[in-house]
């Protein structure tokens, strides 16, 4: 045998089987490269995305502003973390928070999770600040790109303290509360529900009388009509295009319990005024027991002795009716409506 006869080298595929061998781990560099790249565009974007807009909201007279930012979360989340947060529109109302965190998913920057650990001021126009703390104070924001987006905020163990020299807020404290605002329903509706349990209030008028100074429990559940109207250069004007391109308040459920007392309203559709107060009818059921050993100060409590005496439930079924800036039980005037601006 000649030395060209020699067996064949073995060299090549010895060096493609390890170059199979090391294609998996080549490919996870690769893709963890692209990860990486990704995470740090979207971050970039993010920032990016927020600058403009403080920057379009500083321009129309609002402000979103902080003191600084920072993002963290890789490689499956956006996390941001923000410190002396305040959001503000024109006409005075306005959110300061000392701290702020949020995330997200990076697959879905659309749906954000925050939290407001150390607690929250809100300025009222011409009302003063109210402090909001307690062991847990968090919101959630989707669908964004839907006028209005879902928003829901739920608190626990809540009080609300107003500053120095400030009017009274109507909540005091609660044990738990809940708020979902929905927008993009048909026909452009949308939709808020309130929840609040072991709460204390400061309510004006009937349900201030109704609650008094027990612990309530209340729950509200409205649509409204024309959501997409209700938008503008601050609060009040967005209430006023909203109110002239006919938007309503539709009750669907309405509730506070206080003790032995209770306000119910079955029905109802309801508007806002030019000045700002809540106008039309609703047909509610309050039950009151009167103390009959204590006098008798409220209209309510006049009607519930009289039905007690005759040996009836102390319930009254009435319309409960909002006009020209006031608030009638039947005929009987409780005081003022309710604002909302």
């Amino acid at each position: 045998m000649t030395h060209n006869d020699a067996a064949p080298s073995r060299k090549a595929p010895a060096r493609a089987r390890r170059s199979r061998l090391f294609a998996p781990f080549i490919l996870a560099a690769i893709l963890a490269g692209a990860w990486s790249y990704g995470w740090i565009w979207l971050r970039g974007q993010a920032e990016q995305r927020m600058d403009a807009q403080a920057a379009d909201l500083r321009s129309r007279g609002y402000d979103l502003s902080w003191s600084a930012r920072t993002f963290s979360g890789f490689p499956f989340r956006m996390n941001i973390q923000m410190s002396e947060v305040r959001v503000a529109e024109p006409s005075g109302w306005a959110l300061r928070l000392p701290q702020l965190k949020g995330e997200a998913a990076v697959y879905n920057l659309t749906h954000w999770v925050l939290v407001a650990p150390n607690g929250v001021v809100l300025t009222r126009p011409e009302s003063g600040d109210v402090t909001i703390a307690g062991d847990a104070l968090r919101a959630s924001i989707s669908h964004v790109t839907e006028y209005p987006p879902r928003i829901s905020i739920e608190g626990a163990k809540l009080t609300f303290v107003p500053g120095a020299n400030a009017k009274p807020f109507t909540l005091v404290s609660a044990d738990r509360m809940q708020l979902h605002v929905r927008g993009g329903g048909p026909d452009d509706q949308g939709a808020v529900f309130f929840k609040a349990d072991g709460a204390k209030t400061a309510f004006p008028g009937l349900l201030g009388r109704i609650a008094q100074d027990k612990t309530a429990s209340m729950i509200l559940e409205t649509h409204l009509t024309q959501v997409s109207q209700l938008r503008g250069r601050n609060w009040q004007a967005a209430v006023k295009r909203w109110s002239e391109a006919g938007g309503q308040i539709t009750v669907q459920k309405s509730q506070i319990l206080a003790g032995d007392a209770e306000g119910r309203a079955k029905s109802g559709v309801l508007g806002v005024d030019s000045d700002g107060r809540v106008t039309g009818l609703l047909t509610v059921a309050i039950k009151e027991r009167a103390d009959l050993s204590q006098p008798i100060r409220t209209p309510e409590q006049a009607l519930s002795a009289a039905a007690q005496a005759m040996g009836q439930e102390p319930v009254i079924e009435a319309d409960l009716r909002f006009d020209n800036g006031r608030t009638y039980l039947g005929a009987i005037d409780t005081g003022p409506a309710p604002t909302v601006y």
